[in-house]
C-alpha cells in the first residue's frame, strides 16, 4: 500500500505534462491559424520604386524583369510581357498570373503572342533552400510559411506597379491563379476590388484533402499520411487560405474555373466544392488532359488558348 502514493504522484505528473503539451499545441495551432488579413496589409506597405533586372524584345513583344520595392523593405520580382506596337492610353487588358509552385515569373513566357494584352507573372517570395526534399522540408518550414503568407501582399504590390502603367486599362484587370497559385489569387481578388475578373485554373477547395491525396505516393500508411497532411495544412495556414472561404467574396465580379478531365492531382469532388462556393456570375470549363506541369506543353498551350479566347470574348462581363 505504501507504494501507491508515489505511483499515483508519478501518473499525476504525467497527466499534467500531457495536459500542458496539449494546451501548448492548441495555442500553437491558434497562433498559426490566426487571421492573416492584417499581416497582408502591413507586409504590402506601399510601393516606392522598381529596378530593371533584365529586358529584351522580339518581333511581337517586349519583356522586362523587375524588382519592386515597398517602403518597409519588402521586395517582389515580376516579369512583364507587352506588345511592341504602340497603343492608346488605358487601352490594354492586364493579365496577371500566379502559376504553379515552380513556374514563378516564367509563366509570362507561356504567352508568345499576348494578342494586345499586357501579361505579368509574379515570382513566389520564397527565400529558403531550393527544392527541399523529405525531412529537409522541416528545416525550411519557417521560410515556406513566410513565403505563403507573403504571396498575397506580393500580388497586391505588383498590382500597384502594373496599374500605374499608362497603357493598362484599369477596368480590365484579369487575375489568374493556376494550380498552387489559385488560393492566393482567390484571396487577393476577394480583398482587392481592382481585380475585375478571377480565373482559377486546375484549382480546388480544401487544402488538407489535396495534401493528403498527393501524399499517397510518398506515405503509404493512412494514419501517418493524415497526420502529415494535417500538420502541413496548419503550417501553411491552409484552413485560412482555402479558396472556398474567399471566392464568394469576389462577386459581383466574375469567376471562371478551368479544370482538367483527367487531373490526377485533384479529386473531382474538391473541384465541384470550389465551384459551388463561388457566387454568380461564374462559369466552369473542362479541358481534356492531366494536371498542368512544365513538361506538359499541350496542357499548358490549351489553357493559354482557352483563357485568351474567353478573355477576348469578355465572357461573363
Amino acid at each position: 500500500m505504501a507504494r501507491r502514493g508515489p505511483r499515483r504522484f508519478r501518473w499525476r505528473r504525467v497527466a499534467f505534462a500531457l495536459g500542458g503539451l496539449l494546451l501548448l499545441g492548441i495555442a500553437a495551432c491558434a497562433w498559426l491559424l490566426r487571421d492573416p488579413t492584417p499581416y497582408f496589409a502591413e507586409r504590402r506597405s506601399r510601393l516606392i520604386g522598381s529596378d530593371t533586372v533584365t529586358s529584351g524584345a522580339d518581333s511581337l513583344s517586349s519583356d522586362v524583369a523587375l524588382r519592386l520595392h515597398a517602403a518597409n523593405g519588402f521586395a517582389v520580382d515580376i516579369a512583364v510581357r507587352r506588345p511592341v506596337a504602340a497603343a492608346p492610353a488605358r487601352s490594354r487588358r492586364l493579365l496577371v498570373i500566379l502559376g504553379g509552385q515552380r513556374a514563378g515569373k516564367e509563366a509570362a513566357l507561356l504567352f508568345p503572342d499576348t494578342r494586345g494584352t499586357v501579361v505579368a507573372a509574379i515570382e513566389y517570395p520564397y527565400h529558403g533552400a531550393p527544392n527541399p526534399k523529405g525531412v529537409a522540408v522541416l528545416g525550411q518550414a519557417p521560410a515556406i510559411r513566410r513565403a505563403i503568407l507573403d504571396t498575397p501582399p506580393a500580388l497586391m504590390l505588383a498590382l500597384d506597379h502594373l496599374l500605374a502603367m499608362p497603357d493598362v486599362d484599369t477596368t480590365r484587370v484579369e487575375l489568374i491563379g493556376a494550380s498552387f497559385g489559385a488560393p492566393f489569387a482567390a484571396v487577393v481578388a476577394a480583398l482587392d476590388q481592382r481585380v475585375t475578373r478571377l480565373w482559377l485554373l486546375h484549382a480546388a477547395a480544401d487544402p488538407y484533402r489535396l495534401l493528403e491525396h498527393n501524399m499517397h505516393k510518398y506515405i503509404g500508411t493512412a494514419p501517418l499520411r493524415a497526420a502529415a497532411a494535417g500538420a502541413a495544412n496548419v503550417l501553411i495556414a491552409g484552413p485560412r487560405l482555402d479558396p472556398a472561404r474567399w471566392v464568394a467574396r469576389v462577386a459581383p465580379r466574375p469567376v471562371i474555373m478551368i479544370n482538367a478531365l483527367e487531373d490526377e492531382r485533384i479529386p473531382r469532388v474538391l473541384v465541384d466544392r470550389l465551384f459551388a462556393s463561388a457566387a454568380e456570375p461564374k462559369a466552369q470549363h473542362w479541358l481534356p488532359g492531366l494536371h498542368m506541369q512544365r513538361n506538359r506543353r499541350d496542357v499548358l498551350g490549351a489553357l493559354v488558348d482557352t483563357v485568351m479566347a474567353l478573355a477576348q470574348r469578355d465572357t461573363l462581363r
